[in-house]
C-alpha cells in the first residue's frame, strides 16, 4: 500500500527535521515526542533517547548559615547545554578526620525553567584563604528535557568567610551529564 509507506516516510522526516532544526537552534531536547499516530515506534525506532554530554562550567556562590551545621547556598552558573542557570542548595556539615564533610541537594535552573536536581558529597579543606572543596555532583533527575537525567561530575572550588556566618566562592564541574 504505497498510500501507508508515504504516510510513514513523511512522518519520519517531519520528526527528523523538526528534531534537526531544534537541534540548529541551540533549544535542546533530543527526545522525540511519540505522537498518536506513532508509526517510528510501531517500527522499533526508539522515541526518547539520552545522550552523553560533557557537564562542565563554573557557578558563583553566595552562603549563610541557617543553623551551626546547614548552609544556604545560592548563586549563577555558566554550564555547558544548559547555559546560564541559577543555583539554590541546602549543605549540611560535619567535622571529619581531614576536613569538613558536605553534603548537598541542589536545584539548578535553566534561562528556559528547566530544572536539574542533584547531590554532592565531598570536603571543604582549610586553607590560608578560606576553604578548599573537592566533592563530587551526582545528577538525580529534574524537569523537562532533564526530567530523566543522570550522570557525575567533579567538583573543585574555593570559598572565603566573608562574615562569620557567610562565605562567597566559585566551584567547578566536570564531568557527565546524560539526557
Amino acid at each position: 500500500m504505497p498510500h501507508k509507506h508515504s504516510k510513514l516516510l513523511l512522518t519520519t522526516l517531519t520528526r527528523y527535521t523538526a528534531a534537526a532544526a531544534f537541534t540548529l537552534a541551540g533549544c535542546a531536547s533530543d527526545r522525540v515526542i511519540a505522537t498518536s499516530d506513532d508509526s517510528a515506534g510501531s517500527l522499533g525506532v526508539s522515541t526518547s533517547q539520552s545522550v552523553a554530554r560533557p557537564w562542565k562550567g563554573r557557578c558563583d556562590v553566595d552562603a549563610s548559615f541557617t543553623s551551626p551545621t546547614t548552609l544556604s547556598i545560592a548563586g549563577t552558573c555558566q554550564l555547558a547545554h544548559l547555559g546560564r542557570t541559577t543555583v539554590s542548595a541546602i549543605q549540611t556539615i560535619a567535622p571529619g578526620p581531614t576536613g569538613i564533610v558536605y553534603t548537598n541537594t541542589a536545584t539548578y535552573t535553566s534561562a528556559n525553567g528547566d530544572q536539574l536536581i542533584t547531590t554532592n558529597a565531598g570536603i571543604a579543606t582549610p586553607n590560608a584563604s578560606g576553604l578548599s572543596l573537592l566533592g563530587i555532583e551526582t545528577a538525580a533527575g529534574g524537569t523537562g528535557r532533564l526530567e530523566n537525567s543522570s550522570g557525575t561530575a567533579t567538583l573543585a572550588g574555593a570559598v572565603a568567610f566573608t562574615s562569620p556566618t557567610t562565605t562567597t566562592g566559585s566551584y567547578f564541574l566536570d564531568g557527565t551529564l546524560n539526557y
